[in-house]
Order: structure tokens, then sequence, then C-alpha cells
């Protein structure tokens, strides 16, 4: 279908390059179609650009909610998602969504803040399972957690050149949820990270 393969591209494009710099003439010939396909499809750049948002956050939802389906507790679910996220996404993502912040402050306060809160309600859920799962701190107020978890923890786009993604992840993410975690919690971290090490 051509309307995916645009939004496949463009996004592949816009996480690379950045989404100022790219143009739809660039589109257009890294696709090897004629400008006007794209027009058909999209009205101008800033609706592609909406389109690629909004595939990934429906990709995103799929995929959490198929690790948090399989998984045994809730600490390993959120430990193997935040690590894929920190490993695959990588910079590319995080350049992207700091050009969206940028260049295009209208898309970034519809889309990704709505983006932002159904991760925070998500995020809210994962703590209050936890807590019923005897893995996180029952004195906990899931709500505070899960507003700094995905305001401040999860939010280091800004400092992409001071700090490598994966030790973001092992210095401050492993940290924060070590701080949340029940002596159960605790070890399944643990286990987790021995077990991440073997090669």
């Amino acid at each position: 279908m051509v309307k995916q393969r645009i939004i496949e591209e463009a996004s592949e494009l816009f996480g690379r390059s950045g989404v100022k710099s790219i143009t739809m003439d660039d589109l257009a010939r890294h696709l090897g179609i004629s400008k006007r396909t794209i027009y058909e499809n999209f009205k101008d750049k800033e609706e592609l650009l909406i389109a690629c948002i909004d595939v990934f956050h429906d990709e995103q939802r799929t995929h959490y909610e198929k690790v948090f389906l399989n998984a045994d507790n809730v600490a390993n679910a959120i430990l193997v998602l935040l690590q894929s996220s920190f490993k695959q996404t990588s910079q590319r993502q995080f350049k992207m969504m700091y050009d969206i912040r940028k260049y295009y402050p209208q898309v970034f306060k519809e889309r990704l803040t709505r983006f932002h809160v159904d991760k925070q309600m998500g995020m809210e859920q994962m703590i209050q399972r936890g807590i019923n799962e005897g893995v996180f701190r029952n004195d906990l107020k899931p709500g505070i957690i899960a507003y700094f978890f995905c305001g401040d923890i999860l939010h280091v786009d800004r400092n992409l050149e001071k700090f490598p993604l994966i030790d973001y992840f092992e210095n401050v993410v492993i940290t924060f949820l070590r701080g949340i975690c029940t002596t159960k919690g605790i070890d399944i971290i643990d286990q987790y990270k021995i077990k991440m090490s073997k090669p």
C-alpha cells in the first residue's frame, strides 16, 4: 500500500536526519515516486508527520499490551519494555521527538501530549499491578510515581548528547525502579540484570 510505505519511509528518514531537514522532494526521491503521489495521500508535511506519530503510537500500544499479557510479573515486563525501547529506538526516535517539539509545536502539543498522557495512565496501572503482585511497595501513590516516571525518567531527549541511552537506562531507570520495589521486586531486577549480562 503506497500510503503505508510513505509513512514507514518518512518515519525512517525523519528519525535519521531530523524532521526539518527532510523535504517532500527528498522523500519522493528516496521512495522513487513523484511528489504528486505523496500529495495525493497527504495534504502537507505536517499531515504526514501526524500520520507517522499515530502509527508509532498504535504500534507501541500493541507491543506493550503483548508484553504485559505474557509477563510473569509487572517488574519483569517493565524491564523488558524499557530495555528494548532504549536499545532499539536508539537516538533516532528521540531526535525526531526533539525536532517535532522545536519546529512543529502545535503537532507536539496535540499529538505527543496525548501520547504522553496515555503512557502515564498506562504506567499508573502498571504500578498498581506491581503493588498487587508484591513487587512494588504498597505505600506508593501510583499516580505520583507514574507522573514523575513518565515526565522525568523517560523524558531524556534533551540530554542525548550527554548520555548514551543504554547508560541512562542502567544508571537512572534501574535505580528509580529499585527505589520503588519491595525485596521481591529488587530480586527480580537483580536476576534480570544477571541474565542480560550473560553473552
